[in-house]
């Protein structure tokens, strides 16, 4: 059994859908399904579950992706510890974040890390911003850009970057959905909501709907703020997304923020990290490097 085989196990235990796997492992569906063949014949249990619409691990497949997450970092420990004799880093690391986080403050983070150790090879995987916290628990990253709970999880070490508030935002040009924004007050129950699917912006929503008093009228649910944005764009109704978000979208123009009150409060962005993976020298480095 080797080290690929039980990552691509781990992806696949985390995303169940081979489509998403194979496409982010560079791997054709037909390739990843033997792989996971071989490994049930190695194991002599099934580990997964299949029809044409669902994947689902069965009660060994749980077992056997803790035993390899725990087995991947066991030996990405090591190989970082016997790179360190000569007291220059080098290998892997693993980071998430969102489009938005790259191509706005992660560069800045990462300067400083990069110029201390070059030989650090950065491992950086985009994705839907709500699904950072579960990569970083899954252990399918070493660290997360996220937005930070008040409360983070004990295991979890963190450390904020920046603030940025959460607002409303409809559109821009002149449709039925802005006109009835621009009503005084706006009739909240009528208006066709876009909100995130699942997350921290998705939590703070609620709230804000049930502090209200008004059961939110769904036009769509979606995972990603820049699909928001896009469905905002169009008119098809009013929005929820960090103001980071909207300040670095193409389609910023397109669409404008709402004032509301209450407020919707703020994002909490920071990175995140397993505090066991502190324990590892490069994410250490990487830590340390978020100070200076």
């Amino acid at each position: 059994m080797d080290y690929d085989a039980l990552r691509l196990f781990v992806h696949l235990a985390g995303t169940l859908h081979f489509g998403r796997t194979s496409r982010a492992c560079h791997l054709s569906p037909s390739s990843l399904s033997r792989l996971v063949q071989r490994l049930e014949r190695e194991v002599g249990w099934p580990l997964l579950e299949r029809d044409r619409r669902t994947v689902k691990l069965t009660a060994e497949g749980e077992r056997f992706a803790a035993h390899a997450g725990e087995t991947l970092e066991r030996w990405r420990e090591l190989r970082q510890g016997l790179g360190t004799a000569d007291h220059s880093l080098s290998g892997t690391i693993s980071l998430f974040a969102s489009v938005t986080a790259c191509q706005s403050f992660l560069p800045r983070v990462l300067s400083a890390f990069r110029q201390a150790h070059p030989d650090i090879h950065i491992q950086l995987e985009t994705g839907y911003a709500a699904d950072a916290l579960e990569m970083v628990r899954q252990g399918r990253v070493d660290v997360a850009v996220a937005a930070l709970p008040d409360r983070a999880p004990p295991a979890l070490a963190t450390r904020i970057i920046l603030h940025t508030p959460l607002v409303f935002v409809a559109p821009a040009a002149p449709c039925e959905v802005a006109r009835q924004v621009d009503r005084d007050p706006p009739p909240w129950g009528e208006l066709p909501i876009v909100l995130p699917a699942t997350g921290l912006a998705r939590e703070i929503a609620d709230r804000w709907f049930r502090r209200k008093r008004v059961a939110p009228r769904l036009y769509s649910e979606v995972p990603g703020s820049e699909a928001i944005l896009s469905l905002v764009s169009l008119g098809c109704g009013i929005g929820i997304v960090p103001r980071l978000v909207v300040d670095r979208s193409p389609l910023r123009a397109e669409v404008r923020p709402l004032e509301v009150t209450p407020a919707l409060g703020e994002f909490r962005v920071g990175v995140c990290t397993p505090r066991r993976r502190l324990r590892s020298p490069l994410v250490k480095a990487f830590w340390d490097s978020l100070a200076r």
